[in-house]
């Protein structure tokens, strides 16, 4: 310890005596000015031994406010400093001087500098608002032609798959990519689900592809894809009665910028969704907008004069239904002769078939038979067309031709045809003709044909009264207890337009079942699943539909049965009292004493046409191939007037 101490002394001695030394060099007396000190420091005096000296030379300071600044600059330590301002007589440091007051500033000016300010900082700050959101944008660009790189490439390979026709790897390749998006309205998943409605129409997925078609549509007019969803919605209703029932929103679309066989499309297609549903007002709207020569102008103006035929029926009057009628006839000829010329048969069947029930309902039998009459044989509309053009016959006094027609339907070519009426007016006619034997028979057709058939309709609609265990009983032929329908009704079910149209869609969505099912791994679980979640539905759908379908159906036949045993048993009431007034050797020496004058006409008329009786047995139809369909509309009857004068 102390040699320690003995070598500090030393060592503060041998810094005292540098000290002396350096002051007598400088020309330092006594007195140590603020430069001194800073010289002293800036030589590497430690700050203990330049304290001594300022107490050994007893210096004093009178610091100022610059002076201390100028110490702290040139880094003398702090205990120098304050040892210098407590140094000597008394050595405060001088009071700083008060601040010389600030001039004062005018307030515009003073504003005016602020708003420079400001707008220095404004702009600055746009500067680096600017920068950053060069940035961003061509981070953004860079990211987005990322994402169209991805989409391009998704894309093109969904595409590839179809062309290559390769629809089920396309699909789920498409459906892939729009599980992927965010926002179902953007170009590129509206072309993605465009393209998967497409691959699901090529695999007969008519019904999944119809629901994405028409949530297409919503995007309206305006986007690249409304036109073919469309174009592709109606060729899905061509293959299934599917019913779309959110067309409405489509009525406010502008498609004058379309061409026009799209427009003629776009009219039709809402003009029958409106007629459909029976809103007329609606449906004239669009169907007369079908231009002339466009596809569907035939079916068009079919629809047009449909309306006028429909609400002439509501018309209690029957002056004001004739008025009503003879506006139709112009559009059922337009229709049958646009028909005709681009190949829609169908229609123009249709159209002659209701051109002719026009003449009738108003009274003219030759117009309405002339029209009946060209309705060809291979038509589906045909025996339509036969049955009421007897009626016409009859009306107009040919009971010859009309009996033949009425004994035509009868032969076996047409005996599961549900025409009950064709025995009732038999009936008429031989009562009439005083064939009083021949009337009873004639009723005894029409109740052991058809009457007999109303307690099996109405066991059936009591068993099967849900519209899904109808629909199960009568497509599926899951009876219960042996309650099912005799075969003529189902025949006349069968027939019916509206049935077979459900019917064929139910079947389609069966078979889309089964498609699905099949692919199910091609598709992939996900998509599959969707796919099966949707026809499934609609499957269910068209069943409870049909059902009910099925049950209106048979309700009517109930309703028309009832009808005719009360006019059968009208008949047969008149035919007794008919018979009653005459005596029957009367009628039978009538009918003797008139047959041989007539023996020899009837052999001639024989030979040109067929009778229908022998005694009152009916014929075995012979005729077969070209000959029945030929000649079938020129039989005759060959029936007489037993009738005394």
């Amino acid at each position: 310890m102390r040699a320690h101490q003995s070598r500090r002394g030393r060592r503060v001695r041998r810094w005292l005596t540098t000290t002396a030394l350096w002051l007598s060099l400088t020309g330092v007396a006594h007195a140590i000015s603020v430069d001194n000190v800073i010289s002293m420091h800036q030589s590497g005096l430690p700050a203990d031994v330049i304290m001594q000296t300022l107490k050994s030379t007893n210096s004093s300071f009178s610091l100022t406010v610059d002076d201390l600044k100028k110490l702290e600059a040139a880094g003398v330590p702090k205990p120098v400093i304050e040892a210098m301002m407590s140094a000597g007589g008394g050595g405060d440091v001088a009071p700083a001087p008060e601040p010389a007051p600030e001039p004062e500033v005018d307030p515009l000016e003073k504003m005016r500098q602020e708003e420079e300010a400001a707008k220095a900082k404004t702009e600055d700050q746009l500067r680096l608002e600017a920068a950053r959101q060069r940035a961003e944008d061509e981070e953004r660009r860079r990211i987005e032609a990322e994402r169209k790189r991805r989409i391009s490439l998704a894309l093109s390979a969904a595409k590839e798959a179809f062309n290559e026709g390769d629809y089920r790897k396309a699909a789920k390749l498409y459906d892939e990519f729009l599980q992927s998006q965010e926002d179902p309205n953007k170009p590129s998943a509206q072309q993605a689900a465009l393209g998967l409605a497409d691959a699901l129409y090529r695999l007969g997925l008519y019904g999944n592809a119809a629901e994405i078609y028409q949530t297409l549509l919503g995007a309206g007019p305006e986007t690249d894809v409304f036109k073919p969803a469309f174009e592709g919605l109606r060729s899905c209703t061509k293959k299934i009665a599917y019913n779309p029932v959110t067309l409405e929103s489509l009525t406010a679309h502008f498609i004058g910028s379309f061409d026009q066989s799209f427009q003629d499309s776009y009219n039709y297609f809402l003009g029958k969704f409106f007629f459909d549903y029976n809103r007329y007002t609606e449906a004239r709207t669009y169907l007369p907008e079908v231009s002339g020569g466009a596809e569907d102008y035939a079916g068009a103006q079919y629809l047009l004069g449909l309306m006028i035929v429909m609400e002439a029926d509501e018309e209690s009057d029957e002056e004001a239904k004739t008025l009503q009628l003879i506006k139709a006839p112009g559009h059922f000829e337009a229709a049958a002769r646009a028909g005709l010329a681009s190949g829609d048969d169908r229609v123009a069947h249709l159209s002659y078939l209701a051109l002719g029930r026009i003449a009738y309902t108003i009274g003219i039998n030759d117009v309405a038979i002339y029209y009946y009459r060209k309705v060809p044989t291979d038509s589906t509309n045909y025996v339509d067309a036969l049955y009421e053009s007897a009626w016409s016959y009859f009306l107009k006094g040919d009971t010859s031709r009309g009996m033949g027609l009425f004994h035509t339907l009868d032969g076996p070519d047409w005996e599961s045809y549900y025409l009950p009426d064709t025995h009732l007016l038999e009936a008429a006619v031989f009562m009439n003709t005083c064939h009083f034997d021949y009337a009873y028979e004639a009723i005894n057709r029409i109740e052991k044909k058809y009457l007999a058939l109303k307690q099996p309709i109405q066991n059936y609609l009591a068993e099967y009264a849900d519209p899904e265990a109808l629909y199960a009983a009568f497509v599926e032929g899951k009876v219960r207890r042996g309650v099912d329908l005799p075969r003529l009704v189902r025949l006349a079910i069968i027939s019916n337009v509206e049935f077979y149209d459900r019917y064929t869609t139910v079947s389609s969505f069966r078979g889309e079942v089964a498609s699905i099912k099949a692919g199910y791994g091609d598709f992939g679980g996900d998509l599959a699943g969707r796919l099966l979640e949707t026809v499934e539905g609609q499957a269910r759908e068209g069943r409870i539909a049909l059902g009910i379908k099925i049950n209106q159906l048979l309700q009517s036949l109930d309703a028309q049965l009832t009808d005719l045993e009360v006019q059968s048993a009208e008949i047969r009431i008149e035919i007794d009292e008919l018979a009653a007034q005459e005596l029957s050797e009367d009628i039978e020496s009538d009918y003797q004493g008139t047959e041989d004058e007539q023996t020899a006409q009837d052999t001639v008329a024989a030979e040109r046409t067929a009778s229908v009786l022998i005694g009152n047995q009916y014929l075995t139809w012979p005729f077969e191939g070209e000959y029945w369909a030929d000649e079938v509309n020129s039989y005759r009857s060959d029936l007489k007037d037993r009738c005394g004068k």
